[in-house]
């Protein structure tokens, strides 16, 4: 269950916490949005406690980071990225991309 429904007001910091020594990932499902497994778009909401690490990945799907709360630091190819709480980033697909959690921090992620 997704707690997100048409015409409610919803907080996505709220959907989801920092587990110490741990990350955390959470799905999101959007009402009346298509099939994500056809359109190819997925949200998923993250909560990593202070110094955990996603390595280096690839993904077919171009991404939106947006981070909603701590800081967030990211390798992007070769780009450094630091994201504090608003920022954002663009992933083009197919980029090799790493984060680190240089605070405890949470983030939305779409794959578009």
């Amino acid at each position: 269950m997704s707690g997100i429904s048409a015409g409610q007001v919803f907080y996505l910091q709220e959907m989801i916490q920092v587990k110490p020594g741990q990350i955390a990932s959470r799905k999101l499902s959007l009402p009346d949005i298509p099939d994500t497994a056809r359109t190819g778009q997925e949200w998923v909401l993250y909560a990593m406690d202070e110094e955990e690490t996603i390595s280096s990945e690839t993904s077919p799907s171009t991404k939106l980071i947006y981070v909603l709360e701590g800081t967030l630091r990211m390798l992007v190819d070769v780009q450094d990225c630091s994201l504090t709480a608003g920022g954002a980033v663009i992933v083009p697909r197919n980029t090799w991309h790493a984060y680190a959690a240089g605070s405890r921090c949470k983030f939305l992620q779409i794959s578009l």
